[in-house]
């Protein structure tokens, strides 16, 4: 009897301290969801539910992890190629594969100057059926922009969009719109 009693104290002190830890891993999963950070965020919401088996919130946010995956992958490739700023861009009349290989070349000097151990490439790789989006001429000539900026002129200079995939950033032909 005085057993049980004592399991019951000592559980019901630990209870708030996991439910506190378990808070916290929560937390730390939405932060890494905010991030699009999506490896963080699952790790964060599983260990969530090993502290706390149920926390309705971490069930759900995992859940939605597996259908925003691609979204979340998107959004935290286009924020590293936003947070990297080009000192110059100096473009005249280059094809985009041209540009694309010369603006890679610089978000990677550039990330490797701000943090060496985590270099980023954009990895850039164009798709198009007809072979002709990379033969476009392109020119450009800004300063101290960030390189999403850079790589967003100059697609809609050649027609192209971007979609930023887990491992590469791929271009391809704008769709063309009824009004042209």
């Amino acid at each position: 009897m005085k057993r049980s009693i004592i399991i019951s104290i000592l559980t019901m002190i630990a209870l708030p301290v996991l439910g506190g830890e378990a808070d916290d891993q929560y937390k730390k999963g939405m932060e890494a969801v905010a991030k699009g950070d999506v490896a963080a965020a699952r790790t964060a919401f599983t260990k969530t539910l090993r502290l706390k088996p149920d926390h309705a919130y971490a069930r759900y946010q995992l859940g939605l992890l597996s259908q925003k995956e691609g979204d979340m992958i998107s959004k935290r490739r286009s924020s590293q190629l936003t947070a990297i700023r080009i000192p110059a861009l100096n473009m005249e009349s280059v094809t985009l594969s041209e540009a694309l290989e010369a603006l890679d070349h610089l978000v990677l000097e550039q990330s490797k100057k701000a943090d060496p151990k985590s270099a980023y490439s954009p990895n850039f790789m164009i798709r198009d059926p007809k072979n002709e989006l990379g033969e476009r001429e392109v020119s450009l000539r800004l300063k101290n922009v960030p390189a999403k900026v850079a790589l967003d002129y100059l697609l809609e200079q050649a027609g192209g969009i971007a979609r930023f995939d887990e491992h590469a950033t791929v271009i391809r032909p704008a769709p063309q719109s009824a009004s042209r």
